[in-house]
């Protein structure tokens, strides 16, 4: 603890940090004791009862000291908040990117599937022309221009030529896509992967009146990973023994009559991380295409829980890679455990864009715990300033024992919240443990040591408040914000209250004082 104080202390002071720490000590530890000095309080008394500028310079200066060991011992305690956040912070849910990377290598990358690329050729019979320089000159870019090659003896040559025969042979495309989330633990975080499971199926057609050789590319959507049960048909037959891998694409060439169709049908199994998506030829028509894709939570296995969200809302959980189009069909999670289904299903459309779905993070352990601890030092900044103003309201001064014992209480709070996350797998079941211990302390003594009076249930209500209701406002992202305004506003209408009823009953003893009483018959 005296570690990170001092590491945080270096970031405010730099090699004076340890300089700063011991005098900050030291004016405290003055400070105590000159206020727990009994000669101190009772000059501080009578300065009081005499009036004049000696109680002003002494009320200024005992409230200045008490101020300072008020401030100093808030600041603290929040110091040693932060402390307990970033030691949090260091034992849960810590994303790194050499665990991502490592995950990456060992599961797999986003996966960006493209679409099969067709090409067709012809190979023509073409005459050449060799020159004594040694280049080669097409006969039919020569024309009747012999003139120019007198004294070339040129020699006639015929080869055969490979030319491309460019065409849209795609008809149409139907792809689906089964998606399985798999959220994988590294180190303190658990991070986005997925199992997918894809079934692409093509119509192509030789669209030209020549028989041509046609060139199929189908690239793999990632340059690393494992592609389990990849299948290629053509027309029903296996063409696995056909296959050629180029530039982590599969490849193969078949030939193809004039105007005739085949039937492509590609599987395979895979796993990536974070994404996926897939890509059309850019632009190019296709008489009809339809994606499909349906998302499945994390499912128990094993004996290991599933984790993430059970059931999917397209407006909470999923977003769109840039370049994505939104999907004209979106079927949420039926329940739990079921899948999400989005459909493109789109007939003479050329586009740019792809389809794709970015895939929900988790939320990380001790996420809610964390995000407490990271506000903590600011709830307890407020509380301590609203028992301070209130008390001082309600005419109890700032009564530093009864701040310092709630202060204390309240960092109890968050400490113990901590550590029981550590050994219970239930947010709600630590945040009510840690509360009760809290409100429980607050309440004993309040109500023994105070009373039963509206001090100590005023001062028990604002603790309950920054115990329950502010932890819940900074949970709650969605609605952060909104919480805290109210809250702000219902102390602030609360400090004013108590300020009016102090000035109404200050205006009225003074009238009191102020009218003789009636003389006596």
């Amino acid at each position: 603890m005296y570690l990170h104080i001092l590491r945080l202390l270096s970031s405010l002071f730099g090699e004076k940090a340890e300089l700063a720490l011991v005098a900050g000590v030291g004016t405290l530890a003055v400070a105590v004791l000159l206020l727990l000095s009994g000669a101190w309080r009772q000059g501080v008394a009578e300065a009081r009862r005499r009036g004049g500028w000696r109680a002003v310079v002494m009320g200024l200066a005992n409230g200045l000291i008490t101020l300072i060991v008020g401030a100093t011992f808030v600041a603290a305690f929040g110091a040693a908040m932060l402390v307990q956040s970033g030691l949090f912070d260091e034992r849960h849910g810590q994303v790194t990117q050499t665990n991502y990377q490592a995950i990456q290598t060992n599961w797999g990358q986003p996966h960006e599937q493209s679409e099969l690329a067709v090409a067709h050729y012809v190979t023509e019979k073409k005459t050449f022309l060799l020159l004594k320089d040694g280049r080669q000159v097409p006969e039919d870019e020569i024309g009747g221009d012999e003139a120019s090659l007198v004294g070339e003896n040129p020699v006639k040559v015929t080869r055969d030529v490979r030319k491309p025969v460019p065409q849209n042979s795609i008809v149409s495309g139907t792809v689906d896509v089964d998606v399985r989330l798999n959220y994988r633990p590294k180190g303190t975080a658990f991070y986005t992967c997925y199992e997918d499971t894809w079934r692409l199926a093509y119509t192509v057609k030789n669209r030209s009146d020549k028989a041509t050789e046609a060139e199929f590319r189908f690239p793999l959507p990632a340059s690393r990973g494992v592609y389990n049960r990849l299948t290629i048909r053509v027309d029903g037959k296996d063409w696995t023994e056909h296959l050629v891998l180029k530039d982590n694409a599969q490849t193969w060439t078949m030939p193809m009559a004039a105007g005739q169709e085949a039937k492509v049908e590609i599987g395979y199994a895979s796993r990536g991380m974070e994404y996926l998506r897939y890509t059309p030829a850019p632009m190019a028509h296709r008489e009809t295409y339809k994606v499909t894709m349906r998302l499945s939570p994390d499912a128990a296995e094993d004996g290991e829980p599933a984790r993430g969200p059970q059931r999917f809302v397209w407006e909470e959980d999923m977003g769109l890679p840039i370049g994505s189009m939104t999907p004209g069909i979106r079927k949420d999670s039926p329940a739990a455990g079921e899948p999400m289904v989005l459909e493109w299903d789109m007939a003479s459309v050329a586009t740019s864009l792809g389809m794709g779905i970015i895939l929900p993070d988790i939320k990380q352990p001790g996420w809610y715990v964390a995000r407490l601890l990271h506000e903590a030092p600011l709830g307890l900044a407020l509380l301590a300033a609203t028992l301070v103003i209130t008390w001082m309201l309600l005419g109890r001064g700032t009564h530093l024992f009864s701040l310092g014992l709630l202060v204390v209480a309240y960092y109890l709070f968050y400490t113990i919240l901590a550590y029981l996350s550590d050994h219970m797998t239930s947010f709600t079941a630590c945040f009510v443990l840690a509360a009760l211990a809290t409100l429980g302390l607050s309440a004993a003594y309040l109500w023994m040591g105070w009373g039963r009076r509206f001090a100590a249930h005023q001062s028990l209500a604002l603790v309950a408040a920054f115990t329950l209701y502010y932890p819940l406002a900074v949970v709650f992202d969605d609605w952060t914000g909104l919480m805290l305004q109210v809250l702000y506003w219902l102390l602030a209408t609360y400090a004013a209250g108590l300020a009016v009823v102090m000035l109404y009953r200050r205006r009225r003893d003074r009238t009191a004082e102020e009218t003789p009483e009636p003389a006596s018959a």
